[in-house]
């Protein structure tokens, strides 16, 4: 075989040689790539599950009442936002929910709150009705019962409800537990808009022989929204 024979039989050799060596390279990147991608699609899977039960568990408490899944959650979403008003209540031991009429009118929750009132270790009774009219104004019904002898006793004083506006509200309650159980009553007159400032009343109420009297009244300020004043 002459030179220049074996020096084309030597090119050729190394140029196949050589042209394997990309094609594996290529080979193994193209299964990392894969394997990659499986792995970070199974985390998005895993965390999209986790922030949709961190979702259930903060939007859908155990609730009864007669309206379906998706509008307790519009509702209680909706509750959330309303003010930033503390009535002293916490969080409370049962709520129910209901559906409004198609004019998104009439009662939509009672909450309930199982507490000591009057000290006697035995636990009484506080229950918050929210009433909706179809418009930016609504308001809350209190009631207060006693545990006496097995049996609840309403001790609740007149007018225990708040007046609520769209941007001012003119009645507001606020209960308090330590040292004794007192609930105070911030409210004032309607005049001419429901923006208009007129004269603030601050009632406290006290026990007194399991019944929930005034223990006190005072004159405030012209205010617009009396939740200023808690």
């Amino acid at each position: 075989m002459s030179d220049l024979e074996n020096s084309k039989i030597i090119s050729g050799s190394s140029f196949d040689t050589g042209s394997k060596i990309p094609w594996v390279m290529i080979i193994l990147i193209v299964l990392i790539v894969g394997v990659a991608i499986v792995i970070f699609g199974r985390l998005g899977k895993k965390s999209e599950v986790v922030g949709t039960e961190k979702l259930g568990a903060k939007y859908l408490p155990e609730l009864s009442g007669n309206v379906p899944a998706p509008k307790i959650v519009q509702k209680a979403e909706e509750f959330n936002e309303n003010y930033e008003f503390n009535d002293g209540l916490g969080n409370p031991d049962n709520i129910q929910r209901f559906e409004l009429d198609e004019d998104g009118t009439g009662l939509a929750s009672i909450e309930t709150f199982n507490v000591d009132i009057n000290g006697d270790g035995i636990k009484d009774k506080i229950t918050k009705s929210r009433f909706e009219n179809g418009t930016a104004h609504f308001h809350y019904d209190y009631k207060i019962e006693l545990n006496l002898d097995g049996q609840f006793t309403d001790i609740t004083p007149a007018g225990f409800r708040t007046v609520e506006g769209a941007d001012c509200s003119l009645q507001k309650l606020r209960f308090s537990f330590y040292p004794d159980f007192q609930v105070i009553k911030i409210s004032r007159d309607w005049e001419d808009t429901w923006v208009t400032p007129t004269m603030a009343t601050k009632t406290i109420y006290r026990l007194k022989d399991n019944k929930l009297e005034i223990a006190s009244t005072s004159a405030l300020k012209k205010i617009c929204n009396v939740s200023d004043l808690f």
